[in-house]
């Protein structure tokens, strides 16, 4: 089918990453229009005296500093980097004149939120926006000083410059005069043609802030009279406390108190490591928790068996019944994954008469106000969230469990608290990408060309488990409580399956620009007390391994070539056949003799509005899959900063090649199993593949940039292990599935 042709009904772009970007909060007034009035606010870098501070964003002062509030939040990817250079174009300044912070929560910024890829695609025109209006008031204020009209006038290099008189302004000197303007209404943006930064391989902001070690994130923040806390997390979802023997461990140096919270145990010293000690003289009995017999192995089992009473058709095109040709199948399965980021969770929470203040790197502040608000009855607003350097998130961080932690631990002591969890916490207590299984089938004609492809797949719903974050999408004016319902209901309902199929949990298969011409897709919610969330691409993750796998394989039942079998597919599709021909020429597919003992795999995808195909070079070494080159086309539109670009394509091909290759979250008589990177490995750097990567120009305005390329990486390794060895892995991790295959057969080499 086209590339351009949807499936009927909401798109997970517009239902909600749109809403949670809160794009409309960009807007050269400063944002949405619910009240404000008994909102918490402390003095931020942008609130500054006698400054021009026409809408939220931009602040101009009398010595010509350019200050930029970036809501996105910074997790490594790069945002406010990509912010200071849209605010620079439209300003006329180098990019290092602007100088970035973090505000705090405010509905003047609409809902605050990170994900999806958007930051960029959210930000593009709007930031452009406020940043002009900002210049053209100042040019207004030097044609008013000048008597002359500012058509006439210029910016450039942070000063209004009239070439017939040769006169020129610093910025600085036009503020006062900028102040007494309204604010334009409908501001010109430079053309594509006019940009000097955008496109440009601009040096990152925060560069000198981390090198330097003065960049601040969570774990560096303090408070006067802050105590530390670790927690005690029940060993099984849903498990309550039904005794404690504390005494021991409130004797300990140091501990002012241990506190039973909703979610487990909380430590409360003056300094951590006097918290965690005294944590292991704690004594606790836990009530069984949710199905304590739960395993992973019997969820694949369940799935495998399950009837589908409940499954809902995603897509159904043309007649997959009647398509005729030979019939091939396969089951494809993915098992839970763990987020990992190097930074655990942390948060300080401090109640006062006032509301309460939250210290954490979070992806939506909005959402933890929520959270908060709900948890203490307050108001959205009486809930101030300071939102540092997020030291990786990959989806994580979108959940306020430990925010929540502090708070009910500073009620308890009436002091501000600062948690923090342990790898451990974080491992076995966390949100994980779900396990799911899935039957693709497909038939080819005696041309060896594809005549249908169905998609089956069952997997938890994460929809279904998201409502907190749903209602935090909705205006002030609607009392907290009634938010979290209204959020609550909603998720369930679409994670029900009972009205449409749940569009995150089948993303990747429904939208393909294979001319294919009959197909569906069909997904069926299972429950499980696992609690799971959006992990780094989300659906593209899994889905992407199952379809870029399977035409693989049909590939080579049809005995072609498999990328001549993907080209001849796609040529309604011309991104997506872009990123293909790039990528096998950047690889020498076909024309480059590759070492002995290695093989190359090819996959490609769309995700996120950008468009990524890979090749992969692997070989196996001692019963070890080794990948030695990674090359990737990503088709992004316009890349604001292609050394950015290129370095989020490196981050991806190194995350998802961890998950292809190792990562596995098995869950045992209902507690985790793993609970460090001893048992839940990473990369190493002397692991790391050579990655070569081009970037294709497919459209004029941007696409996501932080996941596309994760999806077409395991079945692009998957495929090269069966150029490689006649074994076709359908399971994640692969190198469990190759060495578990491998002691089957002792021919497997």
């Amino acid at each position: 089918m086209s590339e351009t042709k949807r499936r009927p009904g909401i798109g997970r772009r517009r239902f909600l990453l749109g809403m949670l970007a809160g794009t409309a909060g960009l807007c050269i007034y400063g944002g949405v229009r619910a009240s404000r009035a008994h909102e918490r606010s402390v003095p931020e870098l942008g609130d500054i005296e006698g400054a021009l501070k026409p809408n939220a964003y931009v602040t101009v002062t009398t010595d010509d500093r350019i200050i930029l509030a970036c809501d996105k939040q910074e997790m490594g990817q790069g945002t406010s980097t990509g912010y200071a250079m849209l605010a620079a174009e439209e300003l006329v300044v180098p990019v290092e004149r602007v100088e970035i912070y973090f505000p705090d929560s405010s509905s003047k910024f609409g809902t605050m939120g990170t994900g999806g890829s958007g930051s960029i695609v959210q930000g593009f025109v709007p930031i452009r926006e406020v940043a002009a209006a900002t210049r053209m008031m100042l040019v207004s204020a030097a044609a008013q000083q000048w008597g002359v009209d500012a058509s006439a006038l210029r910016a450039e290099n942070g000063s209004v410059i009239d070439d017939a008189s040769g006169r020129s302004a610093r910025y600085g000197e036009l503020v006062a005069v900028a102040r007494t303007l309204p604010v334009p209404q409908e501001p010109t943006l430079k053309s594509r043609e006019q940009f000097r930064v955008i496109g440009t391989p601009a040096r990152r902001v925060d560069n000198h802030a981390k090198v330097t070690g003065a960049a601040t994130f969570g774990l560096d923040i303090t408070v006067p009279n802050m105590a530390k806390a670790a927690m005690i997390h029940p060993p099984r979802q849903g498990a309550t406390v039904t005794s404690i023997d504390s005494d021991e461990a409130k004797q300990q140096p140091g501990v002012v108190d241990v506190v039973v919270t909703e979610r487990g145990v909380g430590v409360v010293a003056e300094r951590y490591w006097q918290a965690v000690r005294a944590a292991r003289l704690v004594k606790i009995e836990w009530t069984a928790g949710d199905m304590p017999e739960f395993t992973s192995e019997s969820l694949r089992a369940e799935m495998a068996a399950s009837p589908r009473e409940r499954a809902r058709n995603a897509l159904d095109e043309g007649d997959v019944d009647k398509a005729e040709g030979a019939l091939h199948e396969a089951v494809y399965e993915v098992p839970y994954l763990a987020h990992a980021p190097m930074e655990p969770l942390n948060a300080i929470a401090h109640i006062t008469d006032e509301g309460c203040e939250i210290w954490t790197g979070s992806q939506g502040p909005t959402g933890v106000q929520d959270a908060v608000a709900l948890a203490l009855g307050l108001e959205r607003g009486a809930v101030l969230v300071h939102t540092p350097f997020l030291g990786g998130a990959f989806g994580r961080r979108s959940h306020p469990e430990a925010v929540l932690d502090a708070v009910w631990l500073s009620k308890a002591v009436g002091r501000p608290v600062q948690v923090i969890w342990t790898r451990e916490d974080d491992m076995r207590s966390g949100r994980y990408r779900p396990q799911a299984w899935a039957r693709i089938t497909g038939r080819l004609d005696g041309a060896g060309a594809v005549t249908s492809l169905t998609f089956d797949t069952i997997s938890q719903s994460i929809m279904a488990e998201i409502g907190g974050l749903l209602g935090s999408l909705m205006p002030n004016a609607i009392p907290p409580r009634m938010r979290a319902w209204l959020g609550r209901n909603s998720a369930r309902l679409v994670g029900s399956n009972a009205v449409v199929a749940d569009f995150i949990a089948t993303e990747g298969a429904t939208h393909l620009g294979y001319a294919i011409p009959n197909r569906r897709v069909t997904y069926m919610p299972i429950k499980a007390p696992v609690s799971v969330s959006w992990w780094r691409s989300v659906g593209f993750s899994i889905n992407t391994f199952v379809v870029e796998s399977f035409l693989d394989e049909l590939a080579h039942a049809a005995e072609q070539d498999p990328y001549q079998f993907r080209r001849k597919m796609l040529g309604e599709s011309p991104r997506w056949l872009g990123v293909l021909d790039a990528v096998a020429e950047l690889s020498g597919w076909g024309t480059r003799e590759l070492p002995p003992g290695t093989a190359r795999g090819i996959a490609v995808a769309h995700a996120f509005g950008s468009y990524c195909a890979e090749v992969i070079e692997a070989r196996i070494d001692d019963g070890q899959i080794k990948v030695t080159k990674v090359y990737a086309a990503l088709d992004c539109g316009l890349a604001l900063n292609p050394d950015l670009v290129e370095s989020q394509i490196e981050g991806s091909v190194i995350f998802g090649l961890t998950a292809a290759l190792w990562g596995e979250i098995t869950v045992d008589k209902g507690v985790v199993q793993q609970g460090n990177f001893d048992d839940y490995r990473m990369m190493r750097m002397h692991e790391t593949p050579e990655i070569v990567s081009k970037l294709v120009e497919g459209a004029p305005e941007p696409g996501g940039v932080g996941e596309p390329a994760v999806a077409p990486l395991a079945p692009a390794l998957a495929n090269a292990i069966f150029t490689l060895t006649g074994e076709r892995l359908r399971r994640m991790p692969l190198q469990a599935e190759y060495a578990r295959r491998a002691a089957a057969s002792p021919k497997t080499s």
